[in-house]
């Protein structure tokens, strides 16, 4: 591994654990990202150092998230894998896995609250979680219309996005 491809691996796997994977399973993604040819199991665990039982979960976790692809070469009966290359299919993978895990359940609770807020008449509480409501509900849609659409439509998307702060905020 080269030092930059390290580099990568190491900044990749801080990030990971952010949005909700393992370190081990966030390196192994930026392992395969880099790697021009489908690797094994086995391979990854030699190159990145990582236990072959570690490497297995990772590699289940990443499968269940579709950023990676089980591959079989003939007459080899080990498993073989490849990460996602489209990046703009990469995020559209992240935004779902994070909405089901993440954004879903809280809005649903939140939602509960307003309502038990509401009907005790605390017109506080309710203030406070109708906005909260609010902006978790928003980035729910924004996150279903990105699903809903191709990856074309995402990049104009986000794109588009930087050129709308600019101009709401008046500058060049």
């Amino acid at each position: 591994m080269t030092d930059i491809q390290k580099k990568f691996i190491e900044k990749w796997s801080d990030m990971g654990t952010r949005w909700g994977i393992s370190r081990s399973a966030a390196a192994i993604h930026a392992f395969l990202y880099l790697s021009e040819d489908a690797v094994s199991a086995e391979e990854i665990a030699e190159s990145l150092d990582i236990a072959r039982s570690n490497v297995s979960q990772a590699m289940k976790q990443l499968e269940d998230w579709s950023l990676i692809f089980r591959e079989s070469k003939i007459g080899d009966r080990r498993a073989y894998y490849r990460c996602e290359a489209d990046v703009w299919q990469m995020a559209r993978c992240i935004i779902k896995e994070r909405k089901k895990r993440e954004a879903d359940g809280i809005l649903r609770s939140v939602e509960e609250c307003f309502q038990l807020a509401q009907d005790s008449g605390d017109k506080f509480v309710c203030g406070r979680l109708k906005s909260m409501k609010e902006i978790i509900s928003e980035t729910c849609s924004f996150a279903d219309m990105a699903l809903k659409y191709d990856n074309a439509m995402l990049r104009r998307v986000v794109k588009m996005g930087t050129k709308i702060f600019r101009w709401v905020a008046g500058t060049n």
